[in-house]
């Protein structure tokens, strides 16, 4: 027989190894502060990129609308110009006419005030016209072009080019190169050919 003291000893070694349920795995290593920093700036890098696409694409926005609101801004006030010079192109071309046919008369020194009145205006409406960049119309020698002519009479000649403006009943005007009023022509034509035999 065993003496009592190493029976209790085994029994404490037994009850030791029964306590252990075999090889125990290593816990998951904890993440280090190195990884944690990293994976931050990969989320933060990410971020950036993203909000400043979005300004980016928030800056193009902005200055198309800038353009848009500038270009309507100005075709807003070409056309407020447009409609008013319209509407004074008639009082030039009857100052026009008063001094075509005042002119054209016999000098009564009564009426010289009144040409020169006339003279005056006409100028000065002129000097108001070039201000907002109002030209006129090709006219007389010109060829002619649809786009600021209208023909309201043609003559057959062979003294002229055909195509070319010979008189001028109304002239034509244009803002910022875009039509005010067609110029009323009259357009050389050559005849059409005499029938053979003739």
């Amino acid at each position: 027989m065993e003496p009592p003291e190493e029976i209790e000893n085994q029994s404490e070694v037994s009850s030791d190894q029964d306590g252990q349920e075999g090889p125990q795995d290593d816990p998951p290593p904890a993440e280090t502060a190195e990884s944690i920093y990293e994976n931050a700036l990969g989320d933060l890098a990410k971020q950036r990129d993203e909000y400043y696409d979005l300004l980016l694409r928030k800056q193009a926005e902005f200055d198309n609308y800038r353009k848009r609101t500038d270009k309507n801004r100005f075709e807003a006030r070409l056309q407020g110009q447009a409609d008013l010079v319209v509407e004074l192109l008639p009082v030039l071309d009857a100052c026009a006419k008063g001094l075509e046919v005042m002119s054209a008369a016999d000098p009564d020194p009564a009426l010289t005030p009144y040409l020169e009145g006339y003279r005056l205006l006409a100028e000065q409406m002129k000097t108001v016209l070039e201000k907002f960049q109002v030209t006129t119309a090709p006219g007389v020698g010109s060829q002619f072009d649809p786009r600021v002519h209208e023909a309201v009479l043609r003559e057959f000649t062979r003294e002229h080019e055909d195509g070319t403006v010979i008189e001028e009943y109304r002239p034509g005007y244009l803002i910022r190169d875009r039509l005010l009023r067609a110029a009323q022509v009259k357009v050389a034509m050559l005849p059409p050919d005499e029938p053979p035999g003739r």
